[in-house]
């Protein structure tokens, strides 16, 4: 979490004699609330670009950029099978993450690529070969626009490189694409890998036909489709998860509440709810459009709307799990929960093997002193030419010394809705509490959080200025360094799984 705008990049003894705790908060909640926080510390833009130098020591095994098993720790395996999509509007209007014209040809290669990564990276010699994986994600946002003989193929690479048996396998992407088509992705799925469970996950946003043609969409989809691909997952033993966006322009609380209705009357499992990020210089389609810009809620008026949706889905069965995601009480015990997104937030114990483009890795020893966290080329051109290549496939990574690692521990315990004692009690042994400690004190002030040193939770408001949370809490590790300063803290984050 340490992408913000560039005016904050100064020293923490600077920024306490210049402007008050307060006075920073309430700048950072006056701005447009992002989702920063679910996408783990640092944000891509904070990361090194590797230099020939780090190159060659990790092509020469030097632990410092070498990811270690820990066979005490989960496991997770994250796969973007290409950078491609296919929107009538780019990015649908909203969307910030990066992607690529589609073609069933350049998709097919990409995916062919990373089949070769995963064999590169996870040889018979690797202590990650047949690895026990507690969770795989198919994802980038389109994964189910791969071919299906070449994702076949890559699921068949990714169970001859780890035991998948205990695994819940998710498959990510558009509505339209997990019932049309033959063989189904859905099916190919299931035939190659020998896994507990799967399931399906997909961006619906919304069912107003009307916003959904002024986003490109309604090719991906429409209301009929939705509940199609639900009713698809479910015949086959699947859970369905479905995204939600609120706080559209010019959209009502009653249309929103209306979606939310929706989502649950067609069956999802678990229902993710988004504040829509948009704002002038974004970049975005939409945010070049000024008619929409201006119908854009405050945000207090988009945080009591949120609330209200937050609400609705709490009195119709279902439970709260992280920032956005909202699942069926019914499966809160349950073996069919979702346990990818819980499993991350622990990162204290938690190893990541992300393949593909953006695809993101991350270990970390038992005592938090070392950890790694490395990731791979963004455009599917440089991918395949670094899986070509004999040095690492990754380009940009991140070290973590002790303060960051206190750093990470606190902004993925806030994206699962809580600091628990045990991390309070890491920090208390900190020479750096007394500037947690304040920091934690002004957000109960504020009503963000509530709790005390025994463990701290956030409130429904603190949920939706978690981005301003962050803001404040990674303060705390901002010591001017050189990759801070110079990347581009506009950039969205670029995905990947931690």
């Amino acid at each position: 979490m340490t992408a913000f705008p560039r005016e904050y990049m100064m020293s923490v003894d600077t920024l306490l004699s210049t402007r008050s705790l307060r006075a920073r908060l309430a700048k950072f909640m006056s701005r447009p609330q992002r989702h920063r926080l679910l996408h783990g510390y640092p944000l891509a833009a904070a990361m090194r670009f590797a230099g020939e130098d780090e190159r060659q020591r990790a092509a020469h095994c030097d632990p410092k950029f070498v990811l270690s098993r820990n066979p005490s720790h989960p496991m997770l395996v994250g796969v973007l099978p290409h950078p491609f999509c296919n929107p009538k509007i780019s990015g649908c209007g909203f969307c910030t993450f990066p992607h690529e014209a589609f073609s069933s040809a350049k998709a097919a290669a990409v995916s062919a690529a990373v089949e070769h990564e995963v064999e590169q990276r996870v040889p018979p010699s690797s202590s990650f070969y047949q690895a026990s994986v507690d969770a795989l994600y198919f994802g980038g946002g389109t994964a189910n626009l791969t071919p299906a003989d070449s994702f076949r193929r890559l699921s068949h690479c990714l169970v001859q490189a780890f035991d998948l048996t205990k695994a819940e396998v998710s498959l990510e992407g558009v509505p339209r694409n997990f019932v049309l088509g033959k063989p189904l992705l859905l099916d190919v799925m299931t035939e190659e890998i020998p896994a507990r469970h799967f399931r399906i996950s997909m961006g619906i946003q919304t069912f107003s036909e009307t916003q959904l043609e002024k986003m490109g969409r309604l090719g991906f989809g429409r209301p009929e489709t939705f509940a199609s691909a639900v009713d698809a997952a479910h015949v086959r033993g699947m859970t369905a998860s479905g995204d939600l966006l609120c706080n559209l322009p010019g959209q009502t609380l009653e249309e929103m509440k209306s979606d939310v209705r929706k989502a649950i009357d067609i069956g999802l499992d678990q229902i993710c709810l988004y504040h829509l990020v948009m704002f002038p210089g974004l970049g975005t389609a939409w945010s070049r459009d000024s008619s929409l810009t201006s119908a854009l809620p405050s945000n207090p008026e988009a945080e009591h709307n949120w609330c209200s949706l937050r609400e609705t889905l709490l009195q119709n069965g279902f439970h709260q799990t992280s920032l956005t995601n909202f699942e069926y009480k019914q499966f809160e015990n349950d073996a069919r929960r979702y346990r990818y997104e819980p499993i991350s937030y622990e990162s204290s114990h938690c190893q990541v093997m992300g393949f593909g483009p953006s695809g993101i890795s991350f270990a970390a020893s038992e005592d938090g002193h070392y950890a790694l966290k490395t990731m791979n080329p963004e455009s599917s051109l440089q991918y395949m030419q670094s899986v070509r290549s004999p040095s690492p496939i990754w380009n940009r990574y991140y070290s973590y010394d002790r303060s960051d690692w206190e750093v990470l521990q606190v902004t993925r315990r806030l994206a699962s809705l809580r600091l628990d004692a045990h991390t309070v009690s890491m920090l208390q042994a900190s020479d750096r509490w007394d500037r947690f400690s304040e920091r934690l004190e002004l957000l109960r002030e504020k009503e963000l959080i509530h709790g005390d040193r025994t463990g701290y939770e956030l409130t429904p408001k603190g949920m939706f200025y978690s981005d301003s949370i962050a803001a404040l809490m990674t303060e705390i590790r901002w010591d001017g360094r050189d990759e801070l300063a110079r990347n581009d803290v506009h950039t969205s984050n670029s995905g990947g799984h931690m």
